[in-house]
């Protein structure tokens, strides 16, 4: 409970400072919490090639990536996890395994459901700001 209040504090906070409306401040959270969950499928999409024990048929080894340090392993996953989320799909990297495709699978579902929150969160941010605009050129032509 007290987590929570601590929260609200700081937002509140952050609020006061920035002045950010609470349209922006959604669609901030949600970028925030949308890179967490792509860091995390990331290393994901990587285990489950590692459980596979590197075998032929795993996306690493398909594609030459075993030799490569972790670092660029993780970015051709986090490449992989962006383009597929994104639903741009270049479909250079893909999965072959049974566990690659049902995350595959699982990523997929998840890209689309954020885009489509992302994309409602961006036009009430933008309906917000032309509604605010409005209100105030009325103001000022009162004004006049």
């Amino acid at each position: 409970m007290k987590i929570v209040k601590d929260r609200n504090k700081l937002v509140k906070y952050f609020n006061e400072v920035l002045k950010i409306s609470i349209g922006l401040e959604r669609l901030f959270f949600f970028m925030l919490i949308f890179m967490v969950l792509t860091h995390v499928v990331s290393c994901i999409w990587i285990i489950t090639a590692n459980f596979s024990d590197y075998s032929p048929d795993t996306w690493v080894v398909r594609y030459g990536y075993e030799n490569l340090s972790n670092y660029d392993l993780y970015i051709c996953a986090f490449y992989f996890t962006i383009t597929t989320i994104t639903t741009v799909g270049f479909g250079d990297i893909s999965g072959y395994t049974i566990a690659e495709k049902i995350l595959c699978i699982v990523i997929m579902i998840f890209g689309v459901i954020s885009f489509s929150f992302a994309t409602g969160s961006l036009s009430s941010l933008i309906s917000n700001l032309d509604t605010s605009e409005a209100k105030l050129k009325q103001k000022i032509s009162t004004l006049n």
